[in-house]
This record gives structure tokens, C-alpha cells and sequence, in this order.
């Protein structure tokens, strides 16, 4: 018979707790295993619900578009609205470490693109056109009348061609190593096929030569390549490109570049920077194709300076 000490009964309780604390972890480790991506997706998501985002889903023609929304607390009159566009198979939980960031300061809004995260492929097929078509109507649905736009790579390139066609409802645009410029090969640098090019492409988006991926990770990569979005919209007949509409662009723009971007280069900032009548361009040093994940409190303060924020620093 052993008789428990209230310490021993700490330890027998806690030794008893262990299976109940190792199962989820454990659930969690093969998780991540099997879909490393979709696990980390999810720990995103969860970072924003925390963070105070609701998380909805409205009706866009028949499609159900997934996004997330912050209100501040006290909103002021005339609120500015910050709407944050994803990139190429991305979703808007990409956005998980700025939006918490700047939730004091205004309604901010992260949808995910027709086609990914959790919102339907549309049925006109997946298209830069559809693409922006399907953003614009959302924000109409959201009732979003004008707004600052911040996009990252497609993304950028969706809110170029919005706002070249709805200049009025643009108040400033943010442009995070934006496509647009060499249509279809940033896009196609994307399609790993094998463990290899999913390494090249590990170190184009990083900026960095990873001494060591997992071939887990680099086998989610090349699985989620050939997912049915991002294959329909690479073998589409209509290539991303902005180049038409760069001159068009009414509001002020923030070209943002991370300066170790492989996937876009450094120098096409440079160029978008010159054909945007009303631009500046910022180079983050030491950052690559994802500055949202990549330097998500440099990326914050940016978008405050920029806008200009009536929230005290304190908070």
C-alpha cells in the first residue's frame, strides 16, 4: 500500500494526465507531418480568432467567399477600411501577424481570392479577370465603399487591376512584391514537380539557402502544386499582367519589396515604383517574397505611418 503525500499526489495525478496531454500532441505532431501546410494554416487561424477577427463567410453570385474581419472597438466617424489580399495558393491567414497588429486602428478586412483558402474554385474557372471580378463584388458585399488595399504577389496584382478600374473606391494602395511584370513565370515558378524544385522554391521565397527542409515539407509543397485552383488558373489562357494598368493608378502607392526576393526580384520594384505616377518605394533589407510573414512588425509600421493612426502608441 502506498501512501500518497499531497506532493505524490501532484505526481500521480500529473503521471495519470500524461496520455490526455500526449494524445493531442501527438494528433498534432502527424498532423503536421502528413500536411504541414494545412497545420500551420490552421495555428493562423486560431492566432486570429484570438486576436479578437471574426471569421465569416458571404454570399458573392452563388460563391461563398471565406474572410476574416476586425472591428475596432471604438470606431471613429468615416472609419477607414484596410482590406489585405493574399497571394498565389495562399489564403488569408497569411495575414495572421500584421492584422492583430494594427486591430485598434481600423476595420480591417482579409478574404481569401476566389478559388483558395476556403472559398470555392467560381464556376467561370480560375482567372486573373475572375479573380478581381470576384474581390470587387466582394468588397460591394461587404459594404465596403473605399478602402486602402494591401496585396502581396497575385494578390498585389489583383489590387493593381482593381484600382485602375475603380479609382474612386481606392484611397491608397500597398504593394508587397507584387507579379504582374513578367506574366505567367512567377506563377510557374511556383508548380514544383519534385523534391528539388520545391528546395529552389523554399529559397526563392525565403531569400535564403536552407541548410536542411524536411522531404515532409517538401513533398506537402509538391502535392499542394497540384492542387485543382492553382493548376486551372497556371494553364489559363489569360496571363497576370499589370502592365497596362500601372499608369492608370489614381490613389498613392507603397511599392514594398523584400530586398532577398528570388521568386520576384528586387529590380522589378524599381519599375513598378516608376510607373505609378504617385508612388515610393520601401526595400526591406534582409526579407524575401512574404514581408506579411517575413517582417510582419516592420510591414505594421509601414501601413500605420502611411495611413496615419489617431490610436495612442501605447496600445
Amino acid at each position: 500500500m502506498v501512501k500518497l503525500t499531497h506532493r505524490n499526489s501532484r505526481r500521480v495525478g500529473l503521471f495519470l494526465l500524461l496520455p490526455m496531454l500526449a494524445t493531442p500532441l501527438l494528433a498534432g505532431t502527424v498532423a503536421f507531418y502528413r500536411h504541414p501546410s494545412l497545420t500551420m494554416r490552421e495555428v493562423f487561424r486560431l492566432r486570429l480568432l484570438l486576436s479578437g477577427a471574426s471569421e465569416r463567410t458571404v454570399d458573392v453570385g452563388g460563391l461563398p467567399v471565406r474572410y476574416f474581419e476586425s472591428i475596432p472597438k471604438a470606431p471613429r466617424p468615416n472609419q477607414e477600411t484596410l482590406v489585405l489580399v493574399h497571394g498565389f495558393g495562399d489564403s488569408a491567414e497569411t495575414w495572421s501577424l500584421v492584422l492583430p497588429r494594427l486591430k485598434h486602428e481600423w476595420r480591417i478586412i482579409a478574404p481569401d481570392l476566389a478559388g483558395f483558402g476556403r472559398t470555392p474554385i467560381p464556376p467561370e474557372g480560375m482567372k486573373f479577370s475572375v479573380l478581381t471580378d470576384y474581390l470587387s463584388r466582394f468588397l460591394d458585399a461587404v459594404g465596403v465603399q473605399k478602402a486602402a488595399l494591401a496585396g502581396n504577389s497575385l494578390g498585389g496584382a489583383v489590387a493593381i487591376r482593381y484600382a485602375a478600374g475603380h479609382p474612386e473606391k481606392v484611397s491608397h494602395l500597398f504593394l508587397l512584391d507584387s507579379a504582374g511584370l513578367q506574366p505567367g513565370a512567377t506563377i510557374h515558378a511556383a508548380q514544383a514537380k519534385t523534391r528539388e524544385e520545391a528546395r529552389q522554391m523554399v529559397k526563392a521565397v525565403s531569400g535564403t539557402n536552407p541548410r536542411y527542409v524536411p522531404n515532409f515539407v517538401l513533398d506537402d509543397i509538391v502535392r499542394n502544386a497540384q492542387e485543382p485552383a492553382r493548376q486551372q488558373y497556371r494553364d489559363s489562357d489569360e496571363p497576370t499582367d499589370v502592365r497596362e494598368y500601372l499608369s492608370q493608378i489614381k490613389a498613392p502607392t507603397t511599392v514594398v519589396w523584400g530586398e532577398l526576393d528570388e521568386l520576384i526580384p528586387e529590380e522589378q520594384s524599381a519599375r513598378m515604383h516608376a510607373e505609378i505616377e504617385d508612388s515610393e518605394l520601401i526595400v526591406l533589407p534582409g526579407v524575401g517574397h512574404v514581408p506579411q510573414l517575413q517582417a510582419p512588425k516592420r510591414l505594421a509600421e509601414i501601413i500605420r505611418s502611411t495611413l496615419g493612426s489617431s490610436v495612442p502608441r501605447g496600445r
